[in-house]
């Protein structure tokens, strides 16, 4: 048969009709095969395999791929269909009888002269079998698997894919080794803020679920200036950090940040001195965000309170106050001559410019405090310019090294008054050579009168001979500098013609004054502090002996002040530090520390025959602070009774407690009455005004307002407290405490301890050993409170002003 067009068309369909058989017998067998591969995925995915014991992981592979050779056997009976199966595949897809396509391969007999009948018939057939339909592939899986199985495989190959953890390769590479795999390294990343020690703020640790909670409502992290960020990386491929300003991604420069790579790790150290937002990169990846806000430190503050004020010996008090957003961390005074003198501008002779300023040390009593008001004393009667006018100038430092600096203080430098007529002699020739050293051969002249008949001196040869030797350096000065040297050694020949032996006890009592004290901040070992102690003694029994045989002198010489009352005995001093030392035992070191500095004024002021206790008819500061005390020990029990408000179910309970602060501010009204406002009257006015608040928000039942405002009525009590404890040292020391001159009063005007110790200003005022181990217990206890959990934030607060209140 020839070919025609018509054929050729039907041969093509015969072969995509053979393709689709072939396709058919395919997707047959890739049933099986395409089922064991999915369960294979679905393990490999979900990462089952790992948490399985080894070896067991490599037998489910190995049985595994031992099925998927097996399923592969379908693929072996896979043959090219015949072209007479093709046919009779399209006759049946087209309900064609009688052979109607198979038929066309047949072949006409020669010869046999039907030719034209043949060529007819093929042509019929041709037209029949010209839209011919494919019969396309049919799935058989649902008569190989009626169980449906492939498609909980495939759910779970699907479910292990979109859930599980590490891809086929990697997973497969595990479950194959004999051994467990090393774990994962994971990016570990620890960052904290350090603030600066001297602000006493915790640091904060930024990779806290609290610190993300704080990130999300206040966006940023405010940090003190020069904060430190620190932070530590682990596990990651390519760290770096990223420095752009707060709220834009414009980048900008950290001069001082310092960072480190090893093998595995990166650190970082960087200084926050600028408001900055910190990225942390890994490659191309943020780890984390960091946003900081900078409180720049501010300058301190500083003032004086009041004039600079001469005490007794030619002491000077300077009263200052000071401030600091973080603490001061020094203050310094400085003094130079002021250019107005007494009489006039300027001076006749240029001498006084021939020495050194003075140099008065400050040394604060709470270092580092944010707001520190202290009087500060010092002795600089020695120096050249005493009695001469001079301006003061304080200066404050923080911790950053910023500073502040008041304004100039103009007063007259304290000068010493001598008792004894060659001291006063000694003194007047040595001002002279001071203001002109030119007149130093007339002083020497004047020094060698007075050492003809030394009669204050007559018994201590070693002197005379060192006055002598002072007039040999005068007549043969050869200039200013030599005046100098003999104008400083001087000085302490002056003082051992007025004093003797005191001046030596008086400057050993003051060093170990200064270290007791220093003791006292450092809580220092109690056998330290003992040893202090019992040197003190000794020293003030020197001093007392030193006394009465000066004052008997004086007595026989006639140069004795006229006594006003009654003098300071030994016990009067004793009994001073052992109320120290008491106070020190009991945990009250800021109490002691302040009884202890009233002490050392006492005893550097004393004279022979001064000290008396003169009856002015006025309640004195021991009396004020007595009440005061008192008033203390009922706002405590106060501050209890409303931290237990709201426990006890009592009706009306805040209007009771409202009337009990109410008349507590009605007492201390009277009490604030007599006192001046450097006696603590601003004070105490301050706290009454913190009373009314307490009482008012203890009506409205708010029981956190009115313990914060009690705890502000305690803070201003104990500085009026202070203030009344500078007063009774001051009138010990000019012997007006506010008592009668009885003998049997102490030196600040107290009853001895022949009174009873359990009635007037004496009852407490050194606790009993039972009373100290008590106060221990309860300080324990406070301590242990404050570090319990689940405690809320009023209690918390209250536990915390009582231990303020206990150290």
């Amino acid at each position: 048969m020839s070919e025609t067009p018509q054929i050729d068309t039907l041969r093509q369909k015969t072969r995509q009709q053979r393709a689709a058989m072939v396709w058919e017998m395919v997707w047959a067998a890739i049933q099986f095969p395409a089922i064991v591969i999915l369960a294979a995925c679905a393990l490999l995915w979900s990462d089952i395999l790992n948490a399985v014991p080894r070896p067991v992981p490599l037998l489910i592979l190995i049985a595994l791929a031992g099925l998927f050779l097996f399923s592969l056997k379908s693929f072996l009976t896979i043959k090219r269909p015949p072209a007479a199966v093709v046919w009779r595949k399209l006759e049946s897809a087209n309900s064609l009888q009688h052979r109607e396509a198979s038929s066309l391969d047949d072949t006409f007999v020669p010869g046999s002269g039907a030719e034209e009948l043949w060529t007819e018939h093929l042509r019929r057939k041709l037209s029949v079998l010209t839209d011919l339909k494919l019969a396309w592939p049919k799935s058989l899986w649902r008569s190989f698997d009626p169980w449906a199985l492939r498609l909980p495989v495939a759910m779970l190959a699907l479910a292990a894919f979109m859930l599980g953890s590490g891809g086929l390769v990697s997973n497969f590479q595990n479950a194959a080794m004999f051994t467990a795999p090393l774990p994962e390294k994971v990016i570990v990343l620890d960052a904290w803020a350090k603030p600066p020690p001297y602000t006493g703020k915790a640091p904060l640790l930024l990779t806290s679920p609290a610190m993300a909670e704080k990130l999300k409502t206040q966006g940023e992290i405010v940090l003190p200036e020069n904060s430190s960020f620190s932070l530590r990386l682990t596990n990651a491929t390519a760290p770096q950090l990223a420095f752009v300003s707060p709220g834009s991604d414009t980048p900008i420069t950290l001069t001082d940040a310092k960072t480190a790579k090893t093998d595995d790790g990166f650190t970082a150290e960087i200084k926050l001195d600028r408001p900055v937002t910190i990225k942390v990169m890994d490659g191309n990846k943020e780890l984390a965000n960091y946003p900081f806000a900078v409180i720049a430190d501010e300058a301190p503050r500083i003032e004086f309170v009041g004039e600079p004020k001469p005490e007794g010996l030619g002491h000077l008090a300077v009263k200052w106050k000071a401030s600091d957003d973080y603490g001061v961390k020094s203050v310094t005074a400085e003094i130079s001559l002021s250019d107005t003198q007494e009489d006039g501008q300027g001076f006749a002779s240029n001498g006084v410019f021939l020495y050194d300023p003075p140099i008065f040390k400050i040394a604060m009593g709470k270092p580092n405090a944010k707001q520190i008001e202290e009087t500060t004393t010092g002795d600089l009667a020695g120096h050249a310019w005493a009695g001469l006018f001079v301006e003061m100038t304080l200066t404050a430092r923080d911790a950053t090294g910023h500073k502040a600096t008041t304004a100039p203080q103009r007063f007259k430098l304290p000068d010493r008054e001598f008792i004894r007529p060659l001291a006063q002699a000694f003194a007047e020739q040595r001002k002279k050579i001071i203001l002109s050293p030119d007149a130093a051969p007339d002083a020497s002249t004047m020094v060698g009168a007075m050492l003809r008949y030394p009669v204050d001196i007559k018994d201590n040869a070693g002197l005379i001979i060192t006055l002598a030797s002072v007039k040999s350096r005068l007549a043969t000065a050869s200039s200013p500098d030599d005046v100098v040297a003999v104008v400083k050694d001087l000085w302490p020949l002056i003082l051992n013609i007025e004093d003797g032996h005191m001046n030596d006890i008086r400057e050993e009592l003051k060093n170990l004054a200064d270290q007791l004290k220093q003791a006292l901040r450092d809580g220092a070992p109690k056998e330290k502090i003992d040893e202090l102690m019992r040197r003190m003694r000794e020293a003030m029994n020197k001093l007392a002996q030193q006394l009465q045989k000066e004052g008997q002198k004086r007595q026989a010489d006639g140069t004795m002040p006229k006594q006003q009352g009654k003098s300071l005995t030994p016990e009067d001093l004793q009994k001073m530090l052992d109320a120290i030392e008491q106070l020190n035992k009991s945990g009250s070191k800021d109490a002691a520390e302040q009884l202890l500095s009233e002490l050392d004024k006492l005893l550097q002021n004393l004279q022979p025959g001064e000290g008396s206790m003169a009856d002015n008819g006025a309640p004195g500061a021991q009396e004020q602070m007595d009440a005061l005390s008192g008033m203390m020990g009922k706002q405590r029990k106060l501050m209890d009774e409303t931290q237990r408000m709201g426990q006890n179910g009592k009706e009306g309970e805040g209007e009771g407690l409202a009337g009990k602060q109410k008349g507590l501010k009605g007492d201390l009204g009277k009490l604030g009455d007599g006192l001046s406002p450097e006696d603590g009257g601003n004070s105490l006015g301050e706290a009454g005004k913190n009373m009314g608040q307490a009482e008012g928000a203890l009506r409205d039942g708010n029981k956190g307002e009115a313990l914060r405002q009690q705890g502000e009525v305690m803070k201003k009590l104990r500085e009026a407290m202070g203030k009344l404890a500078d007063k009774a040292g001051q009138e010990a020391q000019r012997g007006t405490g506010g008592r009668s001159g009885n003998a049997d009063d102490d030196p600040l005007g107290r009853p001895r301890a022949s009174h009873s110790p359990n009635t007037g200003p004496n009852k407490n005022l050194v606790p009993s050993e039972l009373a100290m181990r008590r106060a221990r217990e309860i300080l324990e206890e406070l301590r242990g409170r404050a570090n319990a959990e689940g405690l809320d934030d009023n209690t918390k607060a209250y536990i915390d002003r009582l231990l303020k209140g206990l150290y």
